[in-house]
């Protein structure tokens, strides 16, 4: 899974257990300013995803505190437990990420 997340440009961090991955979207430059004033990027980020590219993820921001809140806004986390075609589906997604 960490790389289909690379070859589509996304920067995984690599989990050492668990269900989730989490992926630094930072590197893709996408600029959602215009998009729902005062939310976090992630937020903006994992909407926009799901509306342009029909791939779902969670944001990180709920999960943080507000002393932290800043330092995770790039990053969005997936879930890995998934029927096989789910993440056949989505691996497709992501290899046509930079096509689209």
């Amino acid at each position: 899974m960490a790389q289909m997340f690379l070859e589509a440009g996304l920067k995984p961090v690599i989990p050492e257990g668990g269900y989730f991955m989490i992926v630094d979207v930072s590197t893709l430059g996408i600029d959602l300013s215009d998009m729902e004033k005062g939310k976090p990027y992630d937020y903006k980020f994992v909407k926009w995803m799901i509306k342009s590219k029909k791939l779902s993820a969670i944001p990180m921001t709920p999960f943080c505190g507000p002393e932290t809140k800043d330092q995770f806004e790039k990053y969005i986390r997936f879930c890995f437990i998934k029927k096989d075609s789910t993440l056949d589906a989505a691996e497709m997604i992501l290899k046509n990420w930079k096509k689209q």
